[in-house]
């Protein structure tokens, strides 16, 4: 199997890449650090409910929508990019996702650990630190019968810029998303305080990916896939194709895999409420009630520690009778977050 690593300023956005081999019905390992900071939408997302294009826009934030799974994510500078494309059935790497994912992921936790972070696999798609903070994502897909892999290395991260890109249902939540992503990602830099050379890194990756795909060889990028991989680039950047109706909209941010932030009004006798909640897998992390229009304040934290469950909810609300409203309604907001 081949070993491409494009030069980081050619100025053809990384995603582009593994998409042109696999059209070509190539295979292979790309790996690059990209040039310049852009926007990738996961197959699925819904650009207009999760991406600020405006601010995208007036920041000159490339968007592309890249045909595998995952959801939105922010690449640039200090992230190592990998893409590994396989013909199906491939001979060392297994055919179901699940069992794909472990077997792969192997080189970049194998990375992680040699630049000083002890990372794992967090089922089915994240790479996170002995801890549970998030280090990696990653996503994979089928693109003209080719089994595509993809992830990126986390030498750095802008939280700031990613939380600016966002779009969000309300502006309140901005500041809890800016905290809960500074919680809840990190990289090689926050971890350890040194940021390796990519040069090391990508040759730590080639090393690491080597065993498990059956060997590598490193070529030169030809000029048909750079080509190919340019035309791809406009075609993915195409507002048509950002804008895909053909996506499903989702009712919570991720922050990552089991993390998640909403928001929902609530109307009531006293008026406006908006309920913030933070849910980690399946249970309420934190829950704060916010009165737009008067009324009592109402104490959420007996919901903390609660399952998203009627039943659960029922047991633990407080009186809610100071604000006008239907315990079921009050609970049927709260059940429509994880829509």
């Amino acid at each position: 199997m081949e070993l491409f690593e494009p030069a980081d300023n050619s100025g053809i956005l990384p995603i582009a890449y593994f998409h042109a081999l696999a059209r070509l019905g190539g295979e292979g390992l790309i790996l690059i650090e990209p040039a310049r900071t852009f926007v990738s939408l996961g197959a699925f997302d819904d650009a207009a409910s999760c991406l600020d294009q405006d601010y995208c826009r007036a920041h000159g934030i490339p968007v592309m929508r890249r045909e595998t799974g995952g959801g939105m994510v922010l690449l640039g500078p200090g992230q190592v990019f990998y893409t590994l494309v396989l013909r199906r059935p491939h001979t060392t790497v297994p055919s179901r996702v699940d069992e794909a994912y472990r077997h792969l992921s192997q080189a970049p936790i194998a990375v992680y650990r040699r630049f000083g972070v002890d990372a794992r696999l967090r089922p089915i798609n994240d790479i996170v630190t002995a801890e549970g903070c998030k280090i990696g994502g990653q996503g994979a897909g089928d693109i003209n019968g080719c089994f595509c892999f993809v992830g990126s290395i986390l030498l750095d991260f802008d939280t700031d810029l990613m939380h600016r890109v966002v779009k969000l249902p309300d502006e309140g939540l901005r500041s809890p998303l800016k905290a809960t992503l500074e919680e809840g990602l990190t990289s090689i830099r926050a971890r350890t305080g040194m940021r390796p050379p990519s040069a090391a890194v990508k040759r730590a990756l080639a090393e690491a990916f080597a065993p498990l795909v059956g060997g590598l060889t490193p070529r030169a990028v030809p000029a048909f896939l750079a080509s190919k991989a340019r035309a791809v680039a406009c075609e993915l950047s195409d507002p048509q194709v950002v804008d895909s109706d053909e996506t499903r909209p989702r009712p919570l941010f991720k922050v990552r895999e089991g993390l998640y932030l909403c928001q929902r009004a609530i109307t009531t006798a006293a008026g406006r409420v908006v309920v913030s909640l933070t849910i980690q897998d399946d249970r309420i992390r934190s829950a704060a009630l916010d009165a737009a229009s008067g009324g009592a304040p109402i104490d959420l934290s007996p919901l903390v520690g609660q399952p998203l469950e009627r039943a659960a909810l029922q047991a633990a609300l407080p009186d809610l009778s100071a604000l006008g409203v239907e315990r079921d309604a009050f609970i049927a907001a709260l059940l429509a977050t994880s829509g």
